[in-house]
């Protein structure tokens, strides 16, 4: 596989992983016209064909955010632009006709910051199990979820806000029309994130406009989104306006979208700590608008009447007792997460659909010596089977120092490889079947309140109870 046809054009990438092995990669496929200009705060327009063959071997840009002293600082090279709806498809297909199971990974940094073209989450290696891998960039922070009462006017649902999980509602239905062309299987479609990308997990799982996108959800480590009634971000979006000094322009909106990204969100970065609201809420909230939400997103969940498919959901172990990673010397501590998880599970169980908790408790070897604990983030190498990128290790050395990680070079076991091995065998059986459970390995049971039952991923594997009581 090589050239491939998408609905608006020819694609050509190139080649990752052993020979006999290999992934086919593309890099930068759009999956929406820009949403640029007139269509900043507008929901994600068709692509424009394209003749001939589109070269798609480059990342795209990632979507504007900034990194103010409000924000969690990051290791971020990557060119911002608005022009940022593309998509990355990694596949061990041999032929169209494959019908490969596929996951598709929603990148965290809460709602704000962040990008799906790391060297870590476009690994070859999760893929070399036997599934087509999809990495996105959507529209973040107050360019991609902000709501104002002009905006709600302009659109023909009266809504606004929630662009951001528009875009990813947008790539999904490009990857429904697409992927068996990349030998997936639009049948069997799994969504997976850490941190803000599980929050953009639970978010899908609580709207009808993704009802039948998706077949499958993995959330890792991911906090609740915060869900607010439309009024009441509308009234921050006139807050903004006025700081801009654009709400009383002959179109206000025409000023606003005439604006330079970077002054939009520097403000709301200001505003946020003026109201002493965290940054995943001020203007980074999703709207309960009556029609991408109509309630609150716990409420949804928990009653089981979100998207009905199987679920796992589960945290990294210093998550849930530190120390842990520190943000703006925030400790990244999340208690929250267990009964929340809780509530989501039984959630499924009265949605008739299987869930799985676990607890996350690995760190490659030398941090683990130098008594390291498993940080917010820390299973993502071993998700994505990329323990060997040496440069994506040492970014997150930081995480671990509070604990006591102090080595560049964590040098990861023989151990650490097998969990990851295993790991990404569990998340590929899971999207393969809606049933993590491989033969050989330990049997991991749904979740049930009554049981409370979880699996811990260590080495060896183990099925411990009492999942809600561990905070």
């Amino acid at each position: 596989m090589d050239i491939v046809k998408t609905e608006a054009g020819y694609v050509s990438g190139t080649v990752a992983g052993d020979i006999g092995n290999e992934v086919f990669v593309y890099r930068g496929i759009p999956f929406a016209a820009p949403p640029i200009a007139d269509l900043r705060w507008k929901p994600p327009q068709p692509v424009a064909p394209w003749s001939g063959i589109r070269e798609c071997t480059v990342f795209s840009n990632q979507a504007p955010q900034y990194l103010g002293p409000t924000t969690p600082q990051v290791h971020n090279p990557l060119k911002s632009s608005e022009d940022c709806l593309y998509l990355n498809v990694l596949t061990p297909a041999k032929k169209t006709g494959d019908k490969l199971p596929v996951m598709v990974w929603l990148h965290g940094g809460g709602f704000n910051i962040g990008h799906g073209n790391s060297a870590m989450f476009n690994s070859p290696k999760l893929p070399q199990n036997g599934v087509v891998l999809v990495t996105l960039n959507m529209r973040l922070g107050a360019i991609g979820l902000l709501a104002h009462p002009l905006l709600s006017k302009e659109s023909l649902d009266g809504v606004s806000g929630n662009y951001m999980f528009l875009d990813m509602i947008a790539a999904l239905q490009w990857i429904q029309r697409n992927i068996a062309a990349f030998g997936g299987d639009p049948g069997k479609i799994t969504i997976f994130g850490e941190s803000g990308g599980g929050g953009k997990v639970i978010g899908l799982l609580a709207s009808p406009l993704a009802k039948g996108l998706f077949h499958r959800a993995i959330c890792e480590s991911g906090g609740m989104p915060h869900s607010t009634p439309l009024k009441e971000l509308e009234e921050r979006g006139e807050k903004l306006f006025e700081r801009l000094g654009i709400n009383k322009d002959a179109d206000p909106l025409a000023a606003a979208r005439a604006l330079n990204p970077e002054k939009i969100l520097k403000l709301v970065d200001t505003m946020n700590a003026e109201m002493h609201l965290p940054i995943t809420q001020a203007f980074a909230d999703s709207a309960v608008d009556g029609w991408f939400l109509t309630d609150r997103v716990i409420k949804v969940i928990s009653e089981g009447k979100q998207n009905a498919v199987p679920v796992i959901m589960g945290a990294t172990s210093g998550e849930l007792t530190g120390p842990a990673l520190k943000i703006n010397g925030k400790e990244m501590i999340f208690p929250e997460m267990i009964p929340n998880y809780v509530a989501m599970l039984s959630g499924a169980t009265k949605a008739n659909v299987k869930g799985y908790a676990f607890v996350f408790n690995q760190v490659p070897g030398k941090w683990k010596e130098e008594g390291a604990v498993s940080c917010h983030g820390i299973e993502l190498p071993y998700v994505f089977g990329a323990l060997d990128i040496k440069e994506e290790l040492e970014s997150m050395k930081n995480g671990l120092v509070p604990s006591g990680a102090k080595s560049d070079n964590p040098e990861p076991t023989e151990l650490d490889e097998k969990v990851s091995k295993t790991m990404m065998r569990i998340w590929a059986q899971f999207a393969k079947t809606g049933d993590p459970n491989v033969k050989g390995l330990v049997r991991w049971p749904t979740y049930e309140a009554v049981t409370d039952q979880y699996l811990y991923i260590a080495e060896p594997l183990e099925v411990k109870i009492g999942f809600s009581k561990l905070v």
